[in-house]
């Protein structure tokens, strides 16, 4: 799919795959969710080649479960045996779900109506 036999574009997928630690967004102060979004803006701007820039246009529409999918193969495709960022990718997905199925369940319990507590029997005379 982004697969070219030039250099330059194996550098920019190693850039994408290793954009989290290269960038250095971990010294920065922001917040953790933004970490992903920071790192990737960073290898965008570094794209040196017209398929490293057509492969940060196509994986901007694509669905955040699928991208963690389309990083490894575009690396495989370059030559790149590891993506980092496609492993923090997906673990971004999966806690954003986890927390979703949180939310989710504590609005259940929330609307749910509480249990009828059995009223204490009145004492005969």
């Amino acid at each position: 799919m982004f697969a070219s036999a030039c250099g330059f574009y194996k550098w920019d997928m190693e850039n994408a795959c290793h954009a989290v630690e290269r960038s250095k967004v971990r010294e920065l102060q922001i917040k953790e969710e933004d970490v992903l979004t920071l790192a990737a803006s960073w290898a965008a701007e570094r794209a040196r080649t017209s398929q490293g820039q057509r492969f940060w246009d196509a994986i901007a529409n694509v669905t955040p479960t699928s991208k963690a999918e389309v990083f490894r193969s575009a690396a495989r495709e370059a030559g790149i045996k590891d993506c980092p960022f496609a492993e923090q990718l997906h673990a971004a997905v999966l806690a954003d779900e986890l927390e979703r199925e949180q939310r989710l369940q504590k609005l259940q319990q929330e609307s749910s109506p509480a249990p009828e507590s059995a009223a204490p029997e009145a004492e005969g005379p």
